[in-house]
């Protein structure tokens, strides 16, 4: 683990503060529906946008072919082309769209130099558990069938975004499944029993989510919650995890990191102070997410770098 080794600045944590007493006591009160839904996804995207609006010169090219729907995002001066990233967005499997993550992709190619694609999952209620899963499962498939070899593929993802992006890389150790080249998580979520979660100190600095919250949105994905169980002796390919040491699923990052590492694969987990859950979502207000975009791209860097010397 490596921890975060100043205190997070003072904007990451008014912005905690300030949300843990307006939008988390909101959000914990509103009921999560078929009726509230459709307007809490317009809310959150338009949030997104405010939180993170689309760098300059940034290009986005929506995708819809069989069942991959999502949008190609090139930041400013993302100009390699030897390798890409497919994003897995938050949204608690309820929400969340790649329009409304398009300034999280710009940033992430933008670090990476790497173009990005977005995935346009399908969401529960409407869909529940498989159907997210088998969406991302796709979506690898297109892109091995447009030319990227799974080693020049980096998955990524944050929240429950997160969780499938690991649940997919987890799931292909048992079914041979071949394995990205590395794996990007931002605050994944990793038991949605959520046992993990309401057992961890942390949590309770949260300044958006709430125990009753995640456990409404985990119903709609799934009535058999589960926890991602990494095969031990079968090594999972490289990660980076960020956490922070003031957020709801900051257990389940510290889980994970330990059950990728004790498989024998690599797992890097870093642990930020004074952070929303997610922050890297929030480059307008948190000074930070410049330095954690940062991070993600040296990782990346290493692992395609060590990737084709090994060739």
């Amino acid at each position: 683990m490596t921890p975060s080794a100043a205190r997070g600045s003072w904007q990451a944590r008014t912005v905690r503060q300030v949300s843990a007493l307006t939008a988390r006591r909101l959000i914990a009160a509103a009921p999560v529906n078929a009726h509230t839904l459709p307007l809490a996804r317009i809310v959150l995207d338009r949030a997104l946008r405010a939180a993170a609006p689309i760098l300059r010169g940034t290009t986005a090219v929506p995708v819809r072919e069989g069942r991959v729907r999502g949008e190609w995002v090139r930041g400013p001066r993302a100009t390699r082309d030897d390798a890409v990233v497919l994003y897995v967005h938050g949204g608690g499997f309820v929400a969340g769209s790649a329009a409304g993550y398009r300034g999280v992709a710009a940033r992430l190619s933008t670090a990476t130099r790497l173009p990005v694609f977005t995935l346009d999952y399908r969401l529960a209620p409407e869909h529940p558990y498989p159907t997210a899963p088998q969406d991302l499962a796709a979506a690898f498939r297109w892109l091995m069938a447009h030319g990227h070899s799974p080693g020049r593929i980096i998955v990524a993802g944050d929240s429950a975004g997160g969780f499938l992006a690991a649940d997919f890389v987890i799931t292909g150790t048992r079914t041979g499944t071949p394995a990205p080249g590395g794996v990007v998580l931002f605050s994944p979520m990793a038991d949605l029993t959520l046992a993990v979660a309401t057992g961890y100190d942390g949590g309770r600095a949260d300044g958006l989510l709430s125990a009753g919250l995640s456990r409404r949105a985990v119903t709609h994905f799934t009535p058999d919650p589960f926890e991602l169980l990494p095969v031990r002796g079968k090594p999972l390919p490289p990660a980076l995890i960020h956490a922070s040491d003031t957020e709801f699923f900051g257990g389940d990052a510290v889980t994970l990191a330990e059950r990728w590492a004790a498989t024998g694969g690599v797992c890097e987990l870093q642990v930020w102070r004074d952070q929303m859950h997610a922050f890297q979502l929030l480059p307008a207000l948190v000074p930070e997410t410049r330095f954690a975009y940062r991070s993600a791209a040296r990782f990346v860097s290493a692992v395609l770098d060590s990737a084709a010397a090994a060739v």
